[in-house]
């Protein structure tokens, strides 16, 4: 996305110009990529992602998910309903399944490398 804008800026303006916004705006991703960490974590009967938590009682089911298997399922498969908290510079990560019959999420599809650590934390 930011080649085909700095494209579009220097088919316009100049080189300087799409070069000056490429810049940029690679700069500003990375420091929000490294200012939004995903936290998680599991206190006890609670796992906190983000700024959601569950109980472990309601986890019927943890997946490792491969690139591939995350990528379907954050386009494609993507359900609506689904809690989502994904970084875009994670390519793999983990689908927590929900059974809360108050809840209508599903489950919660999560980017992170310590997919294997989660699972082993949560099956204890």
């Amino acid at each position: 996305m930011n080649f085909s804008f700095a494209l579009a800026l220097w088919a316009a303006f100049d080189t300087k110009t799409a070069t000056l916004d490429f810049l940029i705006s690679n700069a500003l991703l990375f420091w929000a990529s490294r200012r939004t960490p995903l936290s998680i974590s599991i206190n006890g009967e609670w796992l906190h992602i983000g700024k959601a938590k569950i109980e472990k009682k309601y986890i019927s089911g943890i997946e490792i998910l491969t690139r591939d298997q995350i990528s379907v399922l954050r386009t494609r498969d993507a359900n609506p309903d689904a809690y989502l908290d994904l970084r875009f510079w994670v390519p793999v990560g983990v689908r927590i399944t929900i059974q809360d019959e108050r809840d209508y999420t599903p489950y919660w599809l999560i980017s992170t490398k310590s997919g294997a650590a989660i699972k082993a934390a949560l099956e204890k």
